[in-house]
């Protein structure tokens, strides 16, 4: 199979950054938010991967480069950037139909039977192998991939009524989703004969949204099924679930389920030289993901640091997210706090938000 990640349309978290795509916030001490994506695909056997870009990417195409590190540097198949024509840029469209029928050649060329559409907003770690194997099993046109949710999803999303033998009934557009109810999880396994035919048709009478505008007014023509996924999964879209996903990764269970679960199952990204963390004699560290690079004086717990950064003499930092190249002050105090790359803490400063609602500073912000 081939698969296409569509990078438009994404909402940033523009507390932080709003000109940065949702697609290359950091995430975990040392990852972006595409990675877990694209690893997702490779460690899959998917050697072809189009990126839909946005007309903000400069940010992805730094990060990604050639897609070397996600071993998609190839002469045949490989990394494809999809860029937005002049055309969308002046006059955006809504939806993904419009994008997908322009870059219906990429489909093409590609001539494989099968064909994975993804969004870039999911921090898991999926087999998109044992997916393809129930697609094919359930003789099915269209696999989406959902999650069963355990606590109540208070966001909009899309809820799947799934009946017997995995088949999906219904696709039900909420504002919230209550616990037990089915989230799908933005990822799309479908037959690339019926992709085609579908996104033309769709495009030729002006719809705009694959999921509303085709799949659910054709529920009962498709062969549609659900592929429930039972691992970790959350979705990256507020400031609140960014900061909740974060923490997260605190947990040995979760970080072990990302990361180390299965040992062909790896979370690769840009690999970058650094020296290992400095910790100097009065720092005190509990409970925290360290990057390389840094330099620590202070206290720090509860805390994920990114690469690079430094910590000064007596500076207490709690339960914060603290990106690459910032500088925390000595004396300073910080409590729920995130902190985007390149700033500077002033010292003495003392920042304070809450676990609902953290403080966020923003890129190269002095205070």
């Amino acid at each position: 199979m081939i698969a296409i990640i569509n990078l438009r349309n994404e909402s940033p978290l523009r507390e932080l950054n709003e000109k940065r795509p949702l697609a290359t916030i950091p995430v975990g001490g040392k990852f972006r938010l595409i990675d877990f994506t694209l690893s997702n695909l490779v460690n899959a056997g998917v050697s072809q991967v189009g990126l839909l870009l946005s007309a903000q990417s400069r940010s992805v195409l730094d990060h990604i480069r050639s897609g070397k590190e996600w071993g998609l540097a190839r002469k045949g198949d490989g990394l494809f950037y999809l860029p937005e024509e002049v055309e969308d840029v002046v006059h955006p469209t809504e939806g993904d139909v419009p994008a997908y029928y322009k870059n219906l050649m990429f489909v093409e060329r590609g001539n494989k039977p099968y064909i994975l559409l993804t969004g870039c907003d999911m921090v898991q770690n999926i087999d998109y192998d044992e997916v393809l194997h129930f697609h094919r099993r359930h003789n099915a046109d269209v696999t989406l991939i959902y999650q069963k949710q355990k606590y109540e999803f208070n966001r909009s999303g899309y809820a799947l009524n799934i009946g017997e033998n995995d088949r999906v009934l219904d696709i039900e557009s909420r504002e919230t989703l209550a616990a037990g109810e089915n989230l799908y999880q933005r990822g799309v396994l479908i037959d690339s004969k019926v992709f085609e035919s579908c996104i033309r048709k769709a495009y030729t009478q002006g719809y705009n949204y694959l999921i509303t505008d085709v799949l659910k007014r054709n529920v009962d023509r498709l062969r549609i099924f659900g592929y429930n996924y039972q691992g970790y999964a959350k979705r990256i879209d507020t400031i609140d679930s960014y900061f909740q996903v974060n923490m997260d990764l605190l947990d040995a269970k979760t970080w072990h389920d990302l990361f180390l679960k299965d040992k062909q199952h790896h979370i690769y990204t840009k690999i970058k030289d650094e020296a290992p963390a400095k910790y100097m004699e009065e720092s005190h560290v509990s409970n925290s993901l360290v990057a390389n690079g840094c330099i620590i004086e202070g206290r720090v717990e509860n805390s994920i640091l990114f690469r690079k950064v430094k910590v000064g003499k007596n500076a207490v930092i709690r339960n914060s997210i603290i990106m690459q190249h910032t500088v925390i002050g000595d004396d300073a105090q910080l409590d729920y706090v995130v902190c985007d790359k390149n700033a500077v803490v002033q010292p003495e400063a003392i920042l304070s938000g809450t676990k609902d609602k953290p403080l966020c500073i923003g890129k190269c912000t002095v205070i």
